[in-house]
């Protein structure tokens, strides 16, 4: 088990929902100090002003390059003993009805681009210094393409496979990498994807049980940290059946989201 005290912990999409947990998380445990990603500067020093940990506050959006190299540089005197890549937003709707190019290539550069950036220029030090760990926040979309979902779940996908490959790659180096893979769960992401909160009624959870067991698999060194176990049996279903039929449960779990895209919510 982990031993949290001391630790500085990086978490991105700091200011709601998954991300705002594991910061209350962190901080119940007595780290050393919290630095806070994310666009909101309002919600991002309300989530601060409540931890007892020192926090570093940052407002950034992670999509822009040119905000994202200036929030590296001035990491560099940041001993970073966790990093956790939870940012991300998706965009709903039938692919082809989708007419925004910079809302896909925003989401492209935020759930891909920046957790690439922000973890080749954190790990050098955890390397250096033979310990840190790097939390990944995936979706169960990255194993299934869900229609209605497409370009989302392929950045998800896209994450999938970069932790694990890193996660073969930094085996001995000290260094633990953690995949949380959380089915549908209750946050801001639904409306900002521009999908109806009837669209999905069954099956979500609670942002705060989805912190609570991805803080518990990181603390155990998991590769792969499934909050719920409905969800465990989804996946572990996805791998036993035929990926047609994966294809055909898809079609009708998404059904309500396989629409022409929603204007994104403010």
């Amino acid at each position: 088990m982990m031993d949290w005290s001391g630790k500085t912990i990086l978490i991105t999409g700091a200011s709601d929902g998954i991300g705002r947990d594991l910061v209350e998380q962190f901080d119940l445990l007595g780290v050393r100090k919290l630095i806070l990603i994310g666009r909101n500067p309002t919600r991002l020093d309300q989530v601060a002003s409540r931890c007892q940990s020192e926090t570093r506050v940052e407002q950034v959006d992670l999509a822009d390059s040119h905000q994202l190299t200036d929030l590296i540089e001035r990491l560099a005197t940041e001993e970073i003993d966790v990093l956790v890549n939870n940012a991300g937003v998706g965009l709903a709707g039938a692919f082809a009805s989708h007419e925004d190019d910079d809302r896909l290539v925003s989401m492209i550069r935020l759930n891909c681009e920046a957790v690439i950036l922000l973890t080749r220029a954190i790990l050098p030090g955890m390397l250096e210094r033979r310990r840190g760990s790097l939390l990944f926040v995936g979706s169960l979309a990255g194993w299934a393409g869900g229609p209605g979902l497409c370009a989302y779940s392929a950045t998800k996908g896209f994450i999938h496979r970069f932790a694990e490959g890193l996660r073969w790659e930094l085996h001995g180096s000290g260094v633990a990498v953690s995949l949380l893979a959380p089915g549908a769960t209750r946050t801001s992401f639904f409306p900002s994807a521009g999908i109806d909160a009837m669209d999905i009624r069954t099956g979500s959870m609670s942002s705060k049980e989805v912190a609570r067991q991805a803080l518990k698999g990181l603390a155990r060194g998991r590769a792969i940290i499934v909050p719920g176990i409905g969800n465990r049996m989804l996946l572990m279903l996805q791998g036993l059946v035929p990926r047609a039929f994966v294809g055909w449960t898809a079609r009708r779990i998404f059904a309500s989201i396989l629409k022409p895209s929603r204007p994104e919510a403010q």
